[in-house]
């Protein structure tokens, strides 16, 4: 008797192997994007926390600046190597109050922005 495996059990185990792949890549994919978003959503919180410092130190309107918050060229991780810099927007009030929005330039809709310390978005465990 011969030793080895059939033509049919090894079509078998590509198939299943196929299979398997057809579900893990499209959550592997999933998985990047959302370790992608949470980590731009992590960046608009720390240029949110060095806007308030900005602003307790000058005791004036809030900076536009990333270069004066100390993060120039600081980027979305979902936007590549081309990504764009976040955009950081402040504004006197119509009430006199001062105020900044800071937004994701690559995936504003899904990785929201900051609106004068307040996420547009909420975590979920």
């Amino acid at each position: 008797m011969k030793k080895g495996f059939t033509l049919i059990e090894l079509m078998i185990v590509v198939v299943i192997i196929g299979i398997l792949a057809a579900i893990a890549i499209p959550k592997f994919t999933d998985v990047a994007d959302s370790a992608k978003r949470n980590a731009c959503r992590a960046n608009m919180r720390s240029l949110a926390t060095q806007e308030m410092m900005w602003m307790a130190d000058h005791q004036t309107q809030y900076t536009a600046s990333l270069t004066a918050l100390g993060f120039p060229g600081l980027s979305c991780p979902s936007g590549g190597a081309t990504g764009a810099d976040y955009t950081i927007s402040s504004a006197n009030t119509t009430a006199g109050e001062i105020s900044y929005i800071i937004t994701c330039p690559t995936e504003p809709s899904s990785h929201g922005n900051i609106n004068n310390g307040m996420a547009s978005w909420t975590d979920s465990n």
